[in-house]
């Protein structure tokens, strides 16, 4: 990092000391992201810590945070410096799938097992083990798939959908959730036994607003990666677009700033990204009652939602008016 871009940015951070405090134990396996785990601040660093400490045992460890944290982040973080790193990494997300698909993902199913099963297939469970299942959403899991998935926690075996012989299983289960598992669990949403087996070990990720100059290390990365992908050079941020990123409050999250800066990469037509190029806003921007842009009204109305109903991707669905498939391909589309 050079000239406009590095004003912000501490000597240390510059050098390249990103994760320097946390010693990972030996090289990453195959599924650890090089150069994802990126921040100096405080508030991350203590989460690198935690995760490192929790990834010498085989405790199931819950990560919440508001979506776009780097849940998923951190669950690689912790299988890549395991001693299980050398094992699969099975990702699902609870949130993406149907309730009548989820259970034959998550446990597999043997032929003839519903209509259309013509051959047995393993769930993600049965793939994960030796590895990591990471459940993303966990929430979002129904109560009978919990009833289930509680007897994994519990004898680490299961049964096929359509089966009558137990499966065994080894493996280590990353829950991540961006809801409060206390009040699914006061609210009947979420079993209160599964709970105090998926959170055993906590982890809170921090908001990406709460990050401080983190913000401008992770540009750095999105920027070179974006280079990369594209096959052109890297492009900087005046310090006028520094600050804008820097002030920005980011309810999106890290997944918003990469998409804001894909965005600003293609229409700044040069080496320089400025604060024209930037598509963010005030905190407390909000589109105007005359507003005709489509795109802006449906990402206030899903913002608000999810807001006013604290994360539940279900209930805002329903709020909506759209399928729960339907709103999690909104929130990837808008960076939320």
């Amino acid at each position: 990092m050079d000239g406009k871009f590095a004003s912000h940015i501490p000597d240390a951070a510059r050098r390249g000391a990103l994760t320097e405090p946390i010693t990972c134990g030996g090289p990453p396996g195959p599924s650890f992201p090089a150069g994802a785990v990126i921040g100096t601040s405080p508030q991350w660093l203590s989460i690198l810590k935690r995760a490192t400490q929790v990834a010498a045992t085989q405790t199931t460890t819950c990560l919440q945070g508001e979506s776009g944290t780097g849940k998923e982040v951190v669950a690689r973080f912790i299988h890549g410096v395991s001693s299980h790193r050398r094992g699969p990494f099975v990702a699902i997300n609870c949130a993406a799938l149907p309730e009548t698909l989820l259970e034959s993902e998550l446990f597999g199913f043997e032929r003839g097992a519903f209509t259309g099963a013509q051959q047995s297939k393993p769930g993600q469970i049965e793939l994960a083990s030796g590895g990591v299942l990471f459940l993303d959403e966990v929430t979002e899991m129904p109560l009978t798939a919990q009833a289930k998935f509680l007897r994994v926690l519990q004898e680490r075996e299961f049964i096929r959908l359509g089966g009558s012989r137990p499966v065994k299983v080894s493996m280590r289960v990353i829950a991540a959730t961006n809801q409060d598992l206390r009040r699914a669990v006061a609210q009947g949403r979420f079993r209160d036994d599964l709970y105090y087996r998926i959170n055993v070990f906590e982890i809170g990720i921090p908001p990406l607003r709460e990050r401080g100059l983190d913000v401008l290390l992770l540009a750095q990365h999105f920027l070179e990666e974006l280079a990369r992908t594209n096959g052109g050079p890297v492009v900087e941020l005046t310090p006028r677009a520094q600050d804008a990123l820097l002030a920005y409050h980011w309810p999106g999250n890290v997944r918003e700033l990469r998409n804001v800066l894909e965005r600003a990469a293609i229409v700044c037509e040069g080496p320089v990204i400025d604060t024209e190029h930037l598509s963010v806003a005030g905190p407390e921007e909000a589109p105007s009652a005359g507003s005709t842009n489509l795109g802006t009204l449906e990402r206030h109305a899903i913002e608000q939602a999810m807001r006013d109903l604290a994360g539940n991707k279900k209930r805002a669905a329903q709020r909506l008016g759209i399928s729960r498939t339907q709103l999690y391909c909104r929130l990837r589309k808008y960076g939320l």
